[in-house]
This record gives C-alpha cells, sequence and structure tokens, in this order.
C-alpha cells in the first residue's frame, strides 16, 4: 500500500501544480471560457469514438490546446476532459492518471510550439501525435500496475506493456489521422482566436501630450 499512497500523492501534487500554474496565469473570461469549451469538445471526441477501442481525436484537440494556448491552458484542458469525459465513463482511480497523461499532452504541445517556432510541420506534428498515445498508453498501464496489489516487477511491466500494445498503437495511429484530418484547420482556427484575447489599447499618437498641456 505505501507505494500506492506514494503514487497518490505524486498524481494530487501534480494536478495541483498544474491547475495552480493556470490559475497563477490569470486567465481572462474568454480564456476561461474557450479552455472549458476545448475541454468539452475533447470530452465530447472521446464519447462519440467510444465504439472504437483507444481510437479517439481528444488527444490532438488537448495537444493542439497546448500548442496555441500554452502549456498552462493545456494542462486544463487535458486534465479537464478526461475528468468530465468520465462523467460518462465513470470515475475511478483511473480517473488522476488519465487527467495527469492527458494535462501532460497539452504541455507538450507548447513545448512543440516553442520547439518549432510556432510552427505545425505536418509529418512532424503527426509523429509527436503519435508518440503522445504511446506515452498515454504507457502511463494508463503503469497505472494498472500500481493498482495491484503487490509491488510491481520490471517482468510485469513489459508484459502489460506487450499486452496493451495493440491498443497503444491504435491510438497512436487514430492520433495521425485526426491530425491529418483536421489538425491544422483547428490550429490556424484557435490561432485567430488567440490573437483576439491578446489585443492591447494604446493611445493615439500625441494624445498624452494634448492632455498633459497646461491649461492657459
Amino acid at each position: 500500500m505505501t507505494w500506492q499512497l506514494g503514487a497518490l500523492t505524486v498524481l494530487g501534487l501534480v494536478l495541483t501544480a498544474g491547475f495552480g500554474w493556470y490559475e497563477r496565469t490569470r486567465p481572462s473570461p474568454r480564456l476561461l471560457a474557450l479552455v472549458a469549451t476545448l475541454a468539452a469538445l475533447a470530452a465530447l471526441g472521446r464519447i462519440a469514438f467510444a465504439p472504437l477501442p483507444s481510437v479517439k481525436p481528444t488527444t490532438d484537440i488537448i495537444f493542439i490546446a497546448g500548442f496555441v494556448l500554452g502549456g498552462a491552458p493545456g494542462f486544463a484542458v487535458g486534465a479537464t476532459a478526461a475528468l468530465s469525459s468520465n462523467l460518462v465513463f465513470g470515475q475511478g482511480p483511473w480517473t488522476p492518471w488519465q487527467m495527469v497523461a492527458w494535462g501532460l499532452v497539452g504541455v507538450l504541445g507548447a513545448v512543440w510550439a516553442r520547439a518549432t517556432g510556432n510552427r505545425m510541420p505536418r509529418l512532424a506534428t503527426a509523429v509527436v501525435l503519435a508518440v503522445c498515445g504511446l506515452l498515454f498508453g504507457v502511463i494508463m498501464n503503469v497505472s494498472h500496475l500500481i493498482a495491484s496489489d503487490t509491488p510491481p516487477t520490471l517482468g510485469q511491466l513489459l508484459a502489460v506493456q506487450l499486452q496493451a500494445l495493440p491498443f497503444d498503437l491504435a491510438h497512436a495511429i487514430g492520433n495521425v489521422v485526426f491530425f491529418l484530418a483536421f489538425g491544422p484547420a483547428l490550429a490556424r482556427m484557435l490561432e485567430r482566436y488567440r490573437q483576439r484575447l491578446t489585443v492591447t489599447w494604446q493611445p493615439l499618437p500625441g494624445t498624452a501630450a494634448t492632455m498633459e498641456a497646461p491649461s492657459p
């Protein structure tokens, strides 16, 4: 039980740090609404493709949210999407693992944006999304082992990874297909909306001087 409590403590700290990071950015009401909308869209994508095991647009939406909006909003989109979609699929000890895993996908989207100079090369990004699918699978496979009554061994980890490999590959391939289908278009749409969120007001030339001029 010690390793299980330790894992839950780490998960709690990661989630607290992630949401705290998001709150410290002091998101505007419009950004809050956009994050909530993207989280709902990612959750609905998971629900809509439930008949296809592991094939869902959720990871793509979260990754693109992080790419365009930044790491903190990306984490919030991922974690909230996992929590809200499990209102349909059922909450359980797997929920915080999914929240952390998808939150990490949002952060990786922001890291990829910085690495590429905010460009989104199609093939390279598709490969990164395939890796995100495999990484998500590894995290969830580890969560199943930690839920057992005995400390997991390396052999058990390898066995679980091999057993889950078809589902993880389906997740990775699905991410590539969904990205090539709608990823760049969604990124462009979010970028246009993000630019509207960052409008700054500046005084007209000569306005300040006019206001500061002494009265006759």
